[in-house]
């Protein structure tokens, strides 16, 4: 859900839109505590455990990893100007989380066994030995980050949580899932009235076209609910100003 805060003239909007997944899957192979293979899944969630190697006792549990892609092309409209991006993820129930790391990459690939090991390779963002106990936590993205990924179309990340045999269940998908929720300004043109980014004819006649409207009319250009001669004598004053 996107929120809108207006400001001045109803030039500045700071909006939130929120991203899912459109790949996501495990990196599980029982190879004890260094996972190789990667594998779709569409499960609603993901048991990650940690692992302990012992040269006497042996692997005790299986590490699992999670991976997750998403597709940024056209995520924002024009003139959106990034003012931060965070990846939230949520538990079923409280998680004492240990031992958690975040592998982030920007590019044009997607999921696979090599990519995921070159992902924890050589990250664009890493998060390294991290811990927290709650049921949600959001992980911040850094906005160099954001702008490969805007520019380049996919933002992936690779996880694992916990240490010794000990780990946590976690949403995959769905509304609770893995997501990116980014924030961004969005500048608009006093006038526009059609919303097509400037202050014209076309918007003289949305004017005319919606007068009466009352309720938030696109066209409501002074913003009392209703369409009217204020509406028109207020876009010709603002007429070709962008």
């Amino acid at each position: 859900m996107a929120v809108s805060l207006m400001l001045a003239a109803g030039q500045l909007h700071v909006e939130s839109v929120t991203i899912y997944p459109v790949q996501q899957g495990l990196i599980d192979d029982a190879s004890c505590c260094s996972p190789y293979a990667y594998s779709n899944s569409n499960s609603p969630t993901f048991s990650l455990t940690g692992c302990f190697s012992d040269p006497h006792y042996g692997c005790w549990n299986d590490r699992e990893r999670g991976a997750w892609r998403w597709d940024l092309e056209d995520a924002l409209p024009d003139g959106a100007v990034v003012t931060s991006a965070h990846i939230h993820w949520n538990h079923p129930t409280l998680c004492d989380a240990w031992s958690v790391y975040l592998w982030i990459d920007a590019g044009t690939q997607i999921l696979s066994s090599s990519y995921c090991q070159q992902i924890r390779s050589n990250p664009d963002q890493q998060y390294s030995q991290q811990e927290y106990y709650a049921s949600t936590f959001s992980w911040s993205v850094d906005q160099s980050v954001m702008d490969e990924a805007l520019g380049g179309g996919y933002l992936s990340l690779v996880n694992q949580i916990g240490s010794s045999g000990q780990g946590c269940v976690m949403h995959s998908g769905g509304d609770l899932g893995v997501r990116i929720i980014i924030e961004y300004d969005l500048q608009t043109c006093d006038g526009d009235a059609d919303g097509d980014g400037d202050a014209d004819i076309e918007d003289v006649l949305a004017i005319i076209k919606a007068w009466g409207d009352v309720g938030g009319s696109q066209a409501d250009l002074n913003g009392d609910l209703l369409v009217d001669v204020q509406d028109l004598l207020q876009m010709l004053e603002w007429y070709e100003g962008c």
